[in-house]
């Protein structure tokens, strides 16, 4: 093994405790933990075995497995940051909705004194 493969093995090794350890104090659910566990056990066994991969990356033009997994990792992130960017914009909304009411709500009881 080579020495990015060593690096990248223990980093899969420990995303999959950080993963293991987040799940057991619910703050994934059993279909987050199921995705990310099947992510990093693929990143995993990617690093350890390249080779597996070779037909798709001939047939894709590309020059070695670590620029695949560099891909992947870029379509994975923007699609997370995207996800994460509605769901920040949606509980933007509801805080605004949320503090709205409750001013309307304050000044009602102030003018009703």
């Amino acid at each position: 093994m080579i020495t990015l493969q060593v690096i990248s093995v223990v980093f899969g090794l420990f995303m999959l405790y950080w993963i293991r350890v987040h799940f057991r104090r619910k703050h994934f659910s059993i279909y987050e933990y199921s995705g990310w566990m099947t992510i990093w056990l693929l990143f995993v066994y990617l690093a350890i075995f390249p080779q597996t991969v070779q037909g798709i990356i001939e047939t894709m033009h590309i020059s070695r497995v670590f620029d695949l997994l560099v891909i992947i990792a870029l379509m994975i992130i923007v699609f997370l940051s995207m996800q994460n960017r509605i769901a920040i914009r949606r509980l933007e909304k509801k805080i605004e909705v949320l503090v709205r009411d409750r001013a309307i709500q304050h000044t009602k009881k102030e003018h009703e004194k």
